[in-house]
């Protein structure tokens, strides 16, 4: 197996980013996970995740749901991809705020990748009802600030203009408490046509959001 930069890895790069995370088990097994949701992330695992995996390891590896929890997942070994993926400094075990988007990706023209599967799993589009006009605004939250104010800068300089704010938000460890957390909001609908032409959305459930408001607007689907 021959990894390779290219767009699919770039794509699973952000979702990794987002929702997966590398794990070293008794020191030896090499634990590559993503977690989703089971009411609404199951077509993004079955459609757009697991071919991804396939293309780069030659492997179908299979969706694990957790009905008790409302999660599904992939978890499952693989050393080559977990060695490729650490390589560009995605870290191992918590990720907390050592996460960024690493200056190969922005040299061979994949940021955009990146940035979709990031939004496809931090990210989301929100529909506000304004007397009768849906308002959109996409946004996304994470912890890492540096890598917020760098998705944001970019998105900034394409022409994407967006707005970052500290949020916190309610966390249970033991005791009531509050983790700080960046969002990015991009609003209006002129962002949001840039949005899709610039970066574009690859969540089904996202896609199909974003249908319904264009056509509650009397426009043609995308």
């Amino acid at each position: 197996m021959s990894l390779k930069l290219n767009k699919n890895f770039a794509i699973l790069y952000g979702i990794m980013l987002g929702d997966g995370c590398l794990s070293l088990v008794y020191g030896r097994k090499k634990f590559i996970s993503i977690a989703g949701n089971s009411n609404d992330d199951v077509p993004f695992f079955k459609d757009i995740v697991k071919p991804i995996f396939k293309s780069l390891i030659n492997k179908d590896i299979s969706i694990k749901f957790r009905k008790y929890e409302n999660t599904i997942d992939f978890n499952f070994v693989n050393h080559k991809l977990f060695d490729f993926i650490h390589s560009f400094g995605f870290p191992i075990g918590k990720k907390g705020d050592k996460l960024f988007i690493p200056k190969i990706f922005y040299d061979k023209k994949l940021v955009k990748y990146v940035l979709q599967g990031f939004f496809a799993t931090d990210g989301s589009l929100v529909l506000t009802d304004n007397n009768g006009t849906l308002y959109p605004r996409v946004e996304a939250n994470g912890v890492s600030k540096k890598l917020i104010e760098e998705i944001s800068n970019y998105l900034n300089s394409v022409g994407i203009k967006c707005n970052l704010y500290l949020a916190k938000r309610r966390i249970q460890t033991g005791f009531l408490n509050r983790q700080e957390q960046y969002r990015i909001q991009i609003n209006g609908k002129d962002n949001l046509e840039k949005f899709k032409k610039l970066i574009g959305f690859i969540n089904p459930k996202q896609i199909e959001k974003l249908n319904y408001y264009y056509y509650k607007n009397g426009c043609s689907k995308i």
